[in-house]
């Protein structure tokens, strides 16, 4: 059993910690990067070790998965990215009084027009892709989440923001499947992924 490999063109990536500035972000993103770069791979075949190490654990550990020790390590160096990303961008919260989070939640930027806009963008992008979720598409939009991700990514609490980014998720996936049944009312659909959205705007801001 194989977990299909994803080939990626954009090798960058990006951290998400509640409140930390700018300066602590890209701090944090240059400390990964060094990590990598010292582990001599890339931040693609680290995150393609951590994705083939996740399904695993979801199939149970089976014997027969087809993980190799080479995508083992690789999953640990993108593991030790995200604890040195945590580390260099919290470098001075202590002494504010501050609790660094447990996890940079390490992303690799795959589409950086949607992954690296600002809040007021994705917001934006949200809303205006509510509008579009019912033309006919063969494949459902992925980039929601990411999008949602963003407006939501100063929310310290971490399980608030999951069921803030899964409120919208969850509608707007309703919304597009509505193109598979002309016959149930798309107005009321609509509705609910806008007020979603308008809470993860309110809640998070």
């Amino acid at each position: 059993m194989r977990h299909e490999r994803i080939e990626r063109n954009f090798p960058v990536v990006k951290i998400s910690i509640p409140k930390a500035t700018p300066n602590e972000l890209q701090r944090g993103e240059d400390a990964a990067i060094a990590v990598f770069s010292r582990a001599g791979i890339s931040p693609a075949q680290a995150a393609d070790g951590i994705s083939l190490r996740e399904a695993w654990d979801i199939a149970g550990f089976p014997d027969d998965f087809d993980i190799s020790d080479q995508d083992m390590d690789n999953a640990s160096v993108w593991d030790e990215a995200d604890h040195a990303a945590v580390k260099a961008a919290c470098a001075q919260w202590a002494q504010q009084g501050r609790s660094p989070p447990l996890s940079a939640h390490l992303q690799l930027v795959t589409d950086p027009a949607t992954q690296l806009v600002d809040r007021t963008t994705a917001l934006a992008l949200l809303r205006s892709r509510v509008e579009e979720a019912t033309k006919p598409s063969e494949y459902l939009d992925a980039t929601i989440g990411d999008l949602a991700w963003i407006v939501a990514a100063d929310v310290e609490d971490e399980r608030h923001a999951q069921e803030l980014v899964n409120e919208v998720t969850i509608a707007f996936t309703a919304l597009q499947l509505s193109s598979f049944r002309p016959v149930d009312p798309v107005d009321p659909k609509r509705q609910a992924v806008l007020n979603a959205i308008d809470t993860l705007e309110k809640r998070s801001g």
